[in-house]
C-alpha cells in the first residue's frame, strides 16, 4: 500500500508551482493531482483512455469541443470517455485543485485538438 496526503502535495505545488503531480501509478492505471492558478488551463485534448477528475477546491470550467460548458466546484466529479476533447480552466478566484485518474500508466501524450482559425 501507498498512502499520500493531499494537504501536504497541495502546500508543495503552491509553493514549488508545480501543476501536475503524479500520485500513484502502475503499468494500467495511474493517478494525479493538478494545480491551476486562476485563469490556468489546459488546451483542448483528449486522451485514449477514460478519465475522472474530482474537484477538491476552486471553481473548474469543463468545455467540450463544440463550445458546451459547465462550471464544477468542490466535491464535483466529471468523468471523460476516452478520445473526447476536453479543456479544463480555473475559474474561482482561489487556487483549482483537482485529483484525476485514468487506465493507462504515466508517460502517455494527449492529442491535441487542431486551432481553428479566426
Amino acid at each position: 500500500m501507498d498512502f499520500i496526503n493531499l494537504n501536504q502535495k497541495i502546500g508543495e505545488a503552491r509553493e514549488q508551482k508545480i501543476r501536475n503531480s503524479h500520485l500513484f501509478g502502475t503499468e494500467n492505471f495511474r493517478s494525479w493531482m493538478l494545480y491551476f492558478e486562476p485563469g490556468d488551463c489546459t488546451p483542448m485534448h483528449f486522451h485514449q483512455n477514460p478519465e475522472s477528475f474530482l474537484i477538491v477546491r476552486g471553481k473548474c470550467s469543463v468545455k467540450d469541443i463544440s463550445g458546451g460548458e459547465r462550471i464544477l466546484e468542490k466535491d464535483d466529479i466529471v468523468f471523460l470517455p476516452a478520445k473526447e476533447y476536453y479543456q479544463l480552466t480555473s475559474v474561482g478566484a482561489e487556487p483549482l485543485v483537482m485529483f484525476g485518474n485514468r487506465s493507462e500508466p504515466f508517460g502517455i501524450g494527449i492529442t491535441r485538438a487542431e486551432q481553428q482559425k479566426s
